[in-house]
């Protein structure tokens, strides 16, 4: 096989492996498994709700988002697609929730009774939007005012002299209440007298009776006498029960004990509010810390190359860590490693003088490379500093047309005997937002190591690696 041959051959694979991973990765099927079910869904609020998110039955994925619209009304409507064998009925409807605390949102599908009126394609059915943690902490510090003025309140209405002055009033509107009872009692006094009378005619009735009763006792003299004895010992236990109430209660009017303390202690107060200050500071140094994860963004990059030079191939993943605007961490790992060396021949002539060459030679070795650079971006210009294959280095790329066109050059390995600074200049074209072709020249100022190469890779976006994520299940 030629070599154009091997060339247009490994390119074939590898363009047949990319359809692959990008028919996973935005869910293309084909044939049977197409899916021909539609459906809308209305929900007042979709954030953090995007393009591609899961749609979910009992938590099994039966779908995906396929697009979300804005209304005239202010509300939006995400358009769902579905599996052929998923059934809407009437009284369907749609949520939106979490995978975990900080895990991404998908469509919880609610598909109606199966003995309902069966719905057809492109029905819009309701959406409802669940509680967000956002107002979980709106709560929480409307919990922590109403303690506070509730507190502020108890304190204001007990202490000082306006309290003494409320005390003094109740004990005044007892005495008054008292007087209009005896006044009460003075202008009925013929109905007390003749409550009196029935009242002598009820103790003789119950003379009668104390008389049967005894005579009842001396025939159950023993139980009676044991019952007594019951009644003595739950009478002390009541008699000790009202001590230690007493006791409790004393404490708490002197401002004794936890609880005496919570209600007469300015001092316990003030605790108590600096406590929930403390809980809503850490509210919203947590709610910081969740906002400030959420902004780091993630580059997952691989891609191959092919050196005409010496028929090989190298293959390398690199990881972007952008944790804020125009400022980034990578680190890649290749394999493949090329080692550099040189071969000294000495040969005898005729006339007995001796000629000398040397002759520089690169192999390949199985073991793998490591970069790990630091780098920042000012307008469409792009600086690295950092690992570049295990070697010190520094490095600069241009962009053009909106990213599309990346010029770069890396220059590393200053130190090494009888050869140049290693100069890697490389062009990379965007055909689409995943697929790039790169190319260039690798060790440009030694003409003995001079390596041409070409390749391809893909790589993903932060948004792209959400996709993935739900696209594992189909994966396997």
């Amino acid at each position: 096989m030629t070599t154009t041959a091997k060339i247009g051959a490994f390119f074939l694979v590898v363009l047949g492996l990319l359809a692959v991973l990008i028919m996973k990765i935005e869910d293309l099927q084909l044939g049977k498994q197409a899916r021909t079910m539609t459906a809308e869904v209305q929900f007042k609020d979709v954030a953090g709700l995007d393009d591609k998110s899961a749609v979910r039955i009992a938590g099994v994925r039966v779908g995906k988002v396929d697009g979300i619209r804005l209304l005239p009304d202010g509300t939006a409507v995400a358009r769902i697609a579905l599996e052929r064998e998923v059934e809407l009925h009437e009284g369907a409807w749609g949520q939106i929730r979490n995978m975990g605390l900080l895990g991404d949102k998908y469509v919880e599908l609610f598909p109606g009774r199966p003995d309902a009126a069966r719905l057809g394609p492109g029905v819009r059915i309701p959406g409802v939007v669940p509680t967000g943690f956002d107002e979980l902490t709106k709560l929480a510090g409307d919990i922590g005012k109403d303690v506070k003025n509730l507190t502020g309140a108890l304190s204001s209405s007990m202490g000082g002299e306006d309290g003494a002055a409320k005390l003094n009033r109740i004990v005044d509107n007892i005495g008054a209440l008292a007087e209009a009872l005896r006044k009460l009692v003075e202008a009925n006094r013929d109905n007390v007298d003749a409550t009196m009378g029935n009242l002598k005619l009820f103790a003789a009735e119950i003379r009668e009776t104390l008389v049967r009763v005894d005579r009842i006792l001396d025939e159950n003299r023993i139980g009676v006498r044991d019952t007594v004895g019951n009644l003595d010992t739950v009478t002390g236990k009541l008699k000790t029960t009202a001590d230690n109430l007493n006791s409790i209660t004393a404490k708490i009017d002197s401002g004794n004990g936890t609880f005496g303390k919570l209600l007469n202690s300015e001092e316990t107060h003030q605790n108590l509010n600096d406590a929930l200050q403390a809980v809503k500071g850490g509210v919203d140094s947590l709610n910081t810390t969740l906002t400030r994860i959420n902004r780091i963004e993630f580059d997952l990059g691989f891609r191959g190359e092919f050196t005409t030079r010496d028929q090989g191939g190298r293959a390398y993943f690199t990881l972007d860590v952008v944790p804020r605007e125009n400022k980034f961490y990578r680190l890649e790992v290749g394999s493949g490693r090329r080692r550099d060396s040189t071969e000294t021949t000495t040969v005898l002539l005729p006339d007995g003088s001796t000629a000398t060459t040397v002759k520089q030679i690169q192999t390949q070795t199985d073991d793998f490379t490591l970069s790990a650079q630091m780098g920042m971006r000012k307008g469409n210009t792009q600086l690295r500093a950092g690992l570049f294959d295990w070697y010190g280095g520094v490095g600069i790329d241009q962009f053009f047309f909106r990213d599309r066109l990346l010029v770069g050059g890396e220059a590393s390995d200053f130190s090494r005997p009888g050869l140049r600074t290693r100069v890697k200049l490389t062009g990379r074209w965007q055909a689409t937002p995943i697929v790039f072709v790169t190319g260039g020249v690798d060790q440009t100022f030694n003409p003995g190591l001079r390596t041409p190469f070409i390749g391809a890779g893909i790589r993903w976006r932060d948004e792209d690696v959400k996709s993935i994520m739900g696209a594992l299940p189909l994966l396997k």
